[in-house]
């Protein structure tokens, strides 16, 4: 339990601000939070040299919370630190920093919590050595979970930063709740010499020059301390939502894009390949809820950037409104790829046209080299020219209907997150460098879109796009296929990469990122972990029920990327397995347990509908060995005493009844997606084959009916398709007309498994009911 936070005054010879949980020395301008910080220093750097509390006039004052003013002689510069109780126990420092002085000031680094000092301490358990953090990358990269006495050098961990210690249990966490002006940091270290770990939580103004007399906020810096990583991890994307009124979009959208097994640009047209897949699309799935196809680059004149209103009429020579009319009678919507800040070299006249409304480095145009696209200038997203360009482009784009887009290479406009491309020269010096100048162009782009428009960020800043896009891509290209470009490029010779799961756009950097993110969606935005859904041979079998299992618990959308219209029938139905998408994500079980280099391997979603509720557990097992685990019920919230049926689903298999734990044996290269619901002593529901969430989806309800002995199963696929049931009857139990079911003895409980087919050849629903009859028990 938390302690709550109460702040109060001690007006004794060290006047300080005291709390259960913080304490602000106001003699030696330190902070000491809960049992962890200890006399972590204040510090502002002005015109590139750190100004320390400690030499600061300094005073307290009123508020909503206590305010403590720090002047500094010179430059005149006042330092505001304002902390807030909340009844969660957790504190809040917000503030400011006003410019006293005549002339500019330019600031860096405003150090709100830094214990790289000698008399500094993060206190983080015993032994300091087990500690591990969780630390964000803030873009598409991995976040991934470190062990403290592992860092050689500092990490960088954005916006927020979580560290935890098993022994004792607990997790300090610091997280900005607001971000979206000021880069924000949390920068760890070891010190080799006192064997303890170092934190430095700052807001970057990144050289950003304050006017004479002008005052400018810092972000808002949460700290809190519990026992549970994950529910800290979960509190903080709520509050951040909470903060920034953040709406998520109602639907998991799903859509079509292609190129894993087709290539449009060498080998067939494009536009004859869009039109087969969305016939094949409504042919051979018919009634799932496949909303969009996408079309990536192809649509550009020459396939080259910037040329987003220059149709490709050799690729697609009906013209964009013929294939939006094709499309819209077939009820798709169209997507499109989109790089809004690039522009190719190539363009000559459009590159002279915007050339002082590029981004600076050392005083020339800021360049992106691209393995396959060749060489691009870098749109200012503050400059006039590029917010005209970027208003005219998609407003065109909503007139023409183009309701999806993936918004790529955003690392080129969003300086230090990630940090690939940092310009020192951009046109709206109003604006502070890094994320405020960063979503200038994003705002545009989101109100030219219009609402109605699904965007979807990629390869740039993940937590800086909340509120503004729907949907980040928050892994690598998963499952993507590459046009056969020649040697050197791409996958060539193939078109998809098969046969190693470490592979940049194979699963573990599929499951990764969704071990990362899992608590940002439907929160900040819907975090897509998965990308593009692979699956047709020769994809092996194993690899295919892998993609099936991301992508069925991992709440995201789906872009399928075979070629429908030619995969076999018997990977199909493992794309027919993950539809309807369903908004909830899986959590991982192993985050904190597996710092660098190893990685999460569990994964557990709970399930509830109105007849029951269940718990899905994913194990992935990309190594060459098998896997041995167990999985305590404990941990999944369950009661370690009771009994628990489990299913184990790809190799549709009843692993009996089990309590407290689990033991799984997951070969190499392989999954186990396992469902565990609670025994009853009377038969009911074991599993489905139709969806890999067996029984949210495709189950409407189950009834248990006493005094008649009837089971009631109603379902629901769209109509012409067809599923299997499964049943599980307790020994001594047997049904009373077989006719039409399988029955299967267990031989080692000698319970009944009942398989019951579901044909929706007639309608959408449909309704069974199953009698049973006491038998004597051998």
């Amino acid at each position: 339990m938390r302690k709550r936070l109460l702040l109060w005054f001690a007006c004794c010879a060290m006047a300080a601000l005291q709390a259960a949980d913080l304490r602000v020395d106001l003699a030696r301008r330190r902070l000491s939070f809960g049992t962890t910080i200890e006399n972590a220093r204040f510090g502002l750097d002005v015109n590139g040299k750190t100004l320390w509390a400690g030499a600061a006039e300094a005073r307290w004052t009123g508020g909503t919370g206590r305010r403590l003013e720090l002047r500094f002689p010179e430059p005149a510069v006042e330092w505001t630190l304002e902390f807030t109780s909340g009844e969660d126990g957790s504190v809040t420092i917000t503030g400011s920093v006003r410019n006293g002085d005549r002339q500019a000031v330019r600031l860096g680094r405003c150090r709100l919590v830094d214990t790289t000092g000698p008399d500094s301490w993060l206190r983080v358990g015993v032994p300091a050595e087990e500690a591990v953090a969780f630390i964000a990358s803030g873009w598409q990269v991995a976040s991934r979970v470190v062990r403290l006495s592992d860092l050689d050098q500092p990490r960088k961990s954005k916006t927020l930063v979580q560290i935890y210690n098993r022994r004792p249990s607990k997790a300090l966490h610091l997280g900005f709740v607001r971000y979206d002006r000021i880069s924000t940091v949390h920068e760890l270290g070891w010190d080799r010499i006192r064997g303890v770990p170092t934190l430095n939580t700052y807001c970057d103004f990144e050289g950003y020059e304050l006017p004479p007399g002008a005052t400018v906020a810092l972000e808002k810096l949460r700290l809190t301390e519990g026992c549970d990583p994950y529910a800290e991890l979960e509190n903080w994307a709520s509050l951040v939502q909470r903060e920034y009124d953040i709406k998520i979009w109602p639907k998991t959208p799903a859509g079509w894009v292609g190129w894993s097994w087709v290539d449009g640009f060498e080998v067939e047209r494009y536009e004859d390949v869009v039109l087969r897949n969305a016939r094949a699309v409504r042919d051979r799935l018919p009634g799932l809820d496949i909303e969009y196809v996408w079309v990536s680059i192809g649509n550009l004149e020459d396939r080259q950037p910037g040329n987003w209103l220059r149709w490709n009429y050799e690729l697609f020579p009906r013209g964009p409104q013929r294939l939006l009319q094709e499309l819209g009678r077939l009820n798709f919507k169209l997507g499109f790829w989109c790089a809004p800040f690039w522009m190719s070299s190539k363009l000559t006249s459009e590159t002279e046209k915007f050339r002082d409304a590029f981004l600076l480095k050392e005083g020339k145009p800021l360049m992106v080299q691209h393995s396959l696209l060749g060489q691009m200038y870098v749109l200012d997203p503050t400059h006039p020219k590029t917010l005209g360009f970027l208003r005219e482009v998609f407003d065109t784009y909503r007139k023409w209907g183009v309701r999806y887009f993936m918004i790529d290479f955003l690392n080129a406009v969003s300086g230090t997150t990630p940090g690939t491309h940092i310009p020192d020269g951009y046109y709206d010096r109003r604006l502070i460098p890094g994320p405020e100048a960063y979503r200038r162009g994003l705002q545009v782009i989101r109100k030219a879109a219009g609402d109605e428009t699904y965007l979807l960020g990629s390869t740039g800043p993940t937590f800086l796009n909340a509120g503004l896009f729907p949907a980040n891509r928050v892994g690598t290209d998963y499952g993507e296929g590459r046009p056969l470009s020649g040697p050197g490029k791409g996958f060539y010779p193939g078109t998809f990469v098969i046969n190693r799961a470490d592979y940049w756009t194979s699963h573990r950097a599929a499951s990764e990122a969704l071990a990362g993110n899992y608590f940002t969606h439907r929160k900040l935005y819907i975090a897509d972990s998965g990308n593009v859904m692979t699956v047709d041979k020769p994809v092996p079998l194993a690899d295919a029920q892998i993609t099936a299992t991301l992508f069925g618990i991992n709440g995201s959308p789906v872009m399928l990327g075979d070629d429908i219209a030619r995969m076999s029938q018997e990977r199909l139905e493992l794309i027919k397995q993950v539809f309807p998408r369903l908004p909830e994500c899986a959590r991982p079980l192993d985050l904190f347990e597996k710092p660098e280099p190893a990685w999460p391997e569990k994964f557990h979603l709970k399930v509830r509908r109105d007849w029951d509720e269940w718990d899905l557990v994913a194990v992935f097992n990309y190594r060459t060995t098998p896997l041995e685990d167990e999985i305590a019920f404990k941990r999944l919230g369950l009661d370690p005493e009771a009994g628990y049926v489990v299913w184990d689903f790809w190799n549709e298999r009843y692993l009996g009844v089990h309590r407290g734990a689990l033991r799984t044996s997951v070969p190499a290269h392989s999954v186990r997606l396992i469902r565990i619901a609670r025994a009853r002593d009377y038969p009911w529901l074991l599993s489905t084959d139709m969806h890999v969430r067996q029984g949210q989806a495709e189950i409407v309800n189950v009834e248990w009916l006493p005094a008649a002995r009837r089971l009631l199963v109603e379902a629901t696929r769209p109509q012409g398709y067809r599923g299997h049931v499964y049943l599980r009857a307790p020994k001594g139990w047997a049904v009373k007309n077989p006719l039409g079911l399988y029955l299967a003895r267990d031989a080692n409980e000698g319970c009944l498994i009942v398989r019951c087919d579901f044909d929706f050849s007639e309608g959408a629903r449909l309704r069974r009911a199953i009698e049973f009859v006491t038998v004597p028990t051998q």
